[in-house]
């Protein structure tokens, strides 16, 4: 197949160098966590299986610190990157929007070295009180020293990543998914050759260290020596116009701080519940479910998510008809990835349990029945929607989901905790698939045409509204 021809295949599929590869990226995981998951069958006991997703969910609290700027910080940028590009590696353009950038970087930085170190402590500690935190049933969970000092590893890894997310969210609203994209599928393909490595000869929880490592040198390399001279420009730019941290940043980051911790509560407070309610073989099987359907929805996810910064730049332009097309394109394809994705996942888990052999039985003890999988499967669908007009709405450097996130997001803890601690696996399913497809999605659909109805009809904003006045 000749590559004009396999160019002319990926425009037809809104399939780009940055969608390619943030595709492949997260093709490999979907494909080689098959492989993953049997070295986790097999490889660690069940017990240790619901320790390695636990440590996950509790290392999801770095919303609690990081607050939901990262997104702020790309959609900011990607408004005074319209007037901006890279020459000879380093950014070249209207001097006002370098300067505005520039300010956003300085004061994005303060806040993550801040936030990683308020990380590292608050969830250090949170693993410890939530591991030993009595539960009136017989234990039978690990020693302590068996995860604690993996636990303790893995946290410090994950903070040194979270004060290089700044950098990399910088480079996201400037254009540069391609190369972002390329380099992380390597760190994939890297943090899977670790893992698969570390499992195999006994380190067991210790691989989850062993993959951060890998990705805090994948980041590490981005910053300091692929963009070193992009982030030089930027701090050797000209003191000009500033960005507004209280005008142009908080009133959108507050909201999406909020939404991002009912988030966490919605998404990762199942998984915690089963673990201590039900044990922790049960919560192992739940969160390999999860995470299979979670790397399903972050592949779908790419063809839309990597089109943030397009996206901000078409509002900017004020090209709406285009914004609008390109939009509606990528997210059918986006559907119908996630549908094709659950129904296999859900028939290959039916066929497990099925078709009992000595490799499917010991699958089949890992892994949730069908009618459980098949549950989560719709509603994970269900949420894809929101998912895709959430990225819209915030690309127009605005926020109207507040409300609903908070209906929503307490509709589905609420839910969670009741039927999950009551029922298990199933129950929390039937929880979370009533409150997307009855509460959260409609709520966002409804808030989207609305809100997009009325900005695409408004006279031209401002520009302090916009990105500034250097953008006008």
């Amino acid at each position: 197949m000749s590559v004009d021809l396999l160019e002319r295949l990926g425009t037809r599929f809104g399939v780009d160098r940055a969608v390619g590869y943030a595709v492949a990226a997260r093709g490999w995981q979907l494909l080689t966590g098959q492989l993953t998951m049997l070295l986790i069958v097999f490889c660690l006991t069940d017990v240790e299986q619901g320790y390695y997703y636990a440590f996950f969910y509790l290392l999801a609290m770095q919303i609690f610190v990081e607050l939901g700027l990262h997104v702020v910080i790309i959609n900011v940028a990607s408004h005074e990157w319209s007037q901006l590009q890279i020459v000879d590696d380093r950014i070249a353009g209207e001097p006002d929007a370098l300067s505005r950038l520039a300010s956003l970087s300085r004061m994005a930085g303060r806040w993550y070295l801040l936030a990683a170190c308020v990380f590292v402590v608050a969830i250090t500690i949170a693993g410890y009180v939530y591991f030993n935190w009595p539960t009136g049933r017989i234990p039978a969970g690990l020693n302590t020293l068996d995860w604690a000092v993996p636990w303790t590893s893995l946290v410090a890894l994950t903070g040194m990543q979270l004060a290089l997310l700044p950098l990399t969210s910088i480079l996201e609203g400037c254009g540069q998914l391609p190369t972002i994209n390329r380099i992380r599928f390597w760190q994939g393909v890297a943090g899977s050759a670790v893992v698969w490595a570390m499992m195999y000869a006994g380190f067991g929880l210790w691989a989850l260290s062993g993959s951060a490592a890998v990705r805090l040198c994948g980041e590490t390399y981005l910053v300091r020596s692929r963009f070193g001279p992009f982030f030089r420009s930027l701090r050797d730019a000209d003191a000009g116009q500033q960005i507004d941290w209280k005008t142009e940043v908080v009133p959108l980051q507050w909201r999406i701080a909020i939404q991002g911790t009912l988030h966490w509560f919605a998404t990762h407070l199942a998984g915690l519940v089963i673990f201590k309610c039900h044990g922790e073989a049960m919560g192992g099987r739940f969160g390999l479910m999860w995470t299979v359907l979670t790397a399903m929805q972050s592949a779908s996810m790419a063809w839309v998510e990597t089109r943030r910064p397009l996206f901000g730049q078409l509002i900017a332009e004020q090209n709406y008809e285009e914004l609008d097309q390109l939009f509606f394109r990528l997210s059918r394809y986006s559907l119908l990835l996630i549908a094709i994705g659950g129904t296999l996942f859900t028939a290959g888990v039916y066929v497990v349990n099925s078709f009992p052999n000595t490799v499917f039985t010991q699958i089949a003890s890992r892994v949730p029945d069908a009618w459980s999988t098949g549950v989560f499967s719709m509603a994970f669908f269900a949420l894809q929607p929101a998912l895709c007009t959430n990225i819209y709405v915030r690309a127009h450097k605005r926020d109207p989901f507040l409300i609903p996130a908070v209906v929503s997001s307490l509709t589905v803890a609420v839910l969670v905790f009741w039927l999950g601690r009551a029922y298990g696996i199933v129950g929390s399913g039937y929880a979370y698939l009533f409150s997307i497809s009855i509460v959260q999605t409609p709520l966002w659909l409804f808030v989207w045409h609305r809100g997009k109805n009325s900005w695409h009809t408004e006279p031209a904003r401002t520009a302090s509204t916009s990105s500034g006045t250097s953008q006008k």
